[in-house]
């Protein structure tokens, strides 16, 4: 198995905050180049979206090296959507760091990317369709960095919406941690739950740092 938390979420359901508080962990990576906040609970500052989005973060370390792009992501954004470098690079960066987990975040369906990425997965049942649409709509994606709202219709991405969620309900197992908003990991009985089932290190002063950054 990879040392990949697996965040399955909406698109608009807090997905990069969720995984900023997973990040929060003793022995989960933060993706720390400067432009995500060198720390979880720091602000992201000139990637794609962060006019609009200032929780989120891609996929880069301090020293440039990256985790790539996969599955509904990479389609969408005209990349290889199962690249055979996922899993080296998964190793060997949790490798270097002495084994240390890393996050991932995907609005894939919940069976496709449980085979492909083989990892633990936290699936998100949100489906905020106002919220997407005051959020996501607007943003932009992939090498042509062509906005959402060119790419679909308001009816094809509510579709898209319902699709995902029914699929993870469909396809939940008893080895997922199952959430249905953020909300349940501002609990923090929710959150030592969580990290016991993946074997997280809970960490109560970096938990609360980011947490209150979300507010």
């Amino acid at each position: 198995m990879n040392p990949l938390i697996i965040i399955n979420v909406n698109m608009g359901s807090k997905g990069h905050r969720i995984g900023r508080l997973i990040a929060s962990c003793k022995n989960v990576l933060w993706y720390d180049h400067k432009a995500n906040g060198s720390e979880p609970w720091e602000r992201c500052n000139g990637i794609l979206n962060s006019d609009i989005a200032q929780w989120h973060f891609d996929r880069r370390f301090s020293d440039n090296s990256t985790i790539p792009p996969v599955l509904e992501y990479a389609r969408r954004s005209g990349y290889e959507e199962k690249p055979k470098e996922l899993h080296e690079k998964v190793q060997a960066t949790s490798w270097r760091a002495g084994g240390d987990n890393l996050i991932y975040v995907t609005s894939s369906n919940l069976d496709e990317s449980r085979e492909y990425m083989n990892g633990k997965h936290l699936v998100v049942l949100d489906n905020n369709y106002d919220r997407f649409m005051k959020t996501t709509w607007y943003f932009r994606v992939g090498k042509t960095k062509k906005l959402i709202s060119e790419l679909y219709t308001k009816e094809e991405c509510k579709t898209l919406l319902d699709d995902t969620e029914a699929n993870y309900r469909i396809n939940l197992s008893l080895d997922d941690f199952v959430i249905d908003t953020i909300e349940d990991l501002y609990d923090i009985d929710n959150f030592v739950l969580m990290c016991d089932k993946f074997d997280l290190e809970f960490d109560e002063v970096a938990y609360n740092k980011v947490k209150e950054a979300l507010g």
